[in-house]
């Protein structure tokens, strides 16, 4: 059986990151949230991106703004690339990097979870990213837009808040779009 101490310690650290970014996640997740809503009401793309463990966090908001989950409300596109099946996160830097290259245009918005990123792969992604024009918000790491880097945070616990941030982004860009859930009741 698993040590009572292992889970309350996870989760002391989790609570506790929390509450050191708190202020950071509300700033960064509302900007994205309008930067979110201006790219789709503009019709050009929205690309979410994660390699690795970070392929859950892209996941989970593409099938948010795609299902929804707060209401019944047409599907908000989004385009989903992520790679979990990988061996090794260089082959998947260097996909993610071609197929935005191939993709993105100018005006795109890319939202890009990458806790499990080396200061390499980031400065790979973020010149890609600046070639093609793209706008850019950052979960997990400081990129070359908005981002929310979890200073100080383990990388489980990295993990972790990307996944509530994931859920956090999705309510606020349904709320921007369709508006106030109490008027969907």
């Amino acid at each position: 059986m698993i040590p009572y101490d292992d889970i309350s310690t996870f989760f002391r650290g989790y609570i506790e990151q929390l509450s050191l970014s708190v202020d950071d996640i509300a700033d960064v997740t509302g900007s994205a949230a309008d930067l979110a809503t201006q790219t789709v009401i503009s019709e050009k793309k929205l690309i979410v991106c994660g390699i690795g463990p970070d392929a859950a966090g892209a996941s989970l908001l593409s099938e948010l703004l795609q299902q929804g989950l707060y209401r019944e409300r047409p599907a908000i596109p989004a385009i989903e690339l992520t790679s979990r099946h990988i061996t090794s996160l260089d082959p998947g830097v260097g996909w993610l990097t071609q197929q935005l290259t191939a993709l993105g245009q100018p005006g795109d918005l890319v939202i890009l979870f990458a806790t499990s990123l080396n200061q390499v792969d980031l400065e790979f992604l973020s010149s890609a990213i600046v070639k093609r024009d793209l706008t850019s918000v950052w979960v997990g790491a400081q990129g070359t837009g908005p981002s929310l880097a979890f200073p100080g945070a383990d990388r489980a616990t990295a993990l972790a808040l990307s996944q509530c941030c994931s859920i956090c982004l999705a309510k606020l860009i349904d709320i921007s779009l369709f508006g106030t859930l109490e008027d969907a009741i």
